[in-house]
């Protein structure tokens, strides 16, 4: 039924369900299910580079972190898992990324840290449910 699993993690209390509700779905449907969890850092386009900010490793150390605390929940469940970082915009890395690695669900929270981005960008979730090619499952 769901043997891959795509979790996209973002620091939000939301998505932090959306992985405890990954790992129990992901235990009663398969014992050989395994548990991908993606952290996007969004594209930044800057019309002049910060002073003195090194933004990129920022940026990755921000990616490491996410995934630390993923992991460490994950290494508990007895799944396999792994966890990747990746730039771009969220909801098309999501998407690519599902289709790339044969991802047959995605288990993601219905909003992110970024309520105002999402007021005025759009939800990641709602262009995850329109451009997904596998189940969508949003957790509140």
């Amino acid at each position: 039924m769901y043997n891959h699993i795509l979790v996209p993690i973002d620091g939000s209390g939301q998505s932090d369900r959306a992985l405890d509700h990954a790992i129990k779905l992901a235990k009663h449907v398969s014992p050989n299910a395994r548990v991908t969890v993606l952290y996007v850092n969004q594209q930044l386009i800057l019309n002049e580079p910060p002073i003195s900010v090194p933004l990129n490793d920022t940026l990755a150390e921000e990616g490491r972190s996410m995934l630390e605390s993923a992991s460490a929940k994950l290494a508990g469940s007895g799944l396999l898992f792994d966890g990747v970082t990746l730039t771009g915009d969220p909801s098309t890395v999501i998407c690519s990324i599902a289709d790339a690695d044969g991802h047959d669900l995605i288990v993601m929270g219905s909003r992110g840290v970024g309520l105002m981005s999402e007021i005025l960008l759009g939800s990641v979730s709602h262009s995850v449910i329109k451009h997904a090619n596998c189940p969508v499952l949003i957790i509140k």
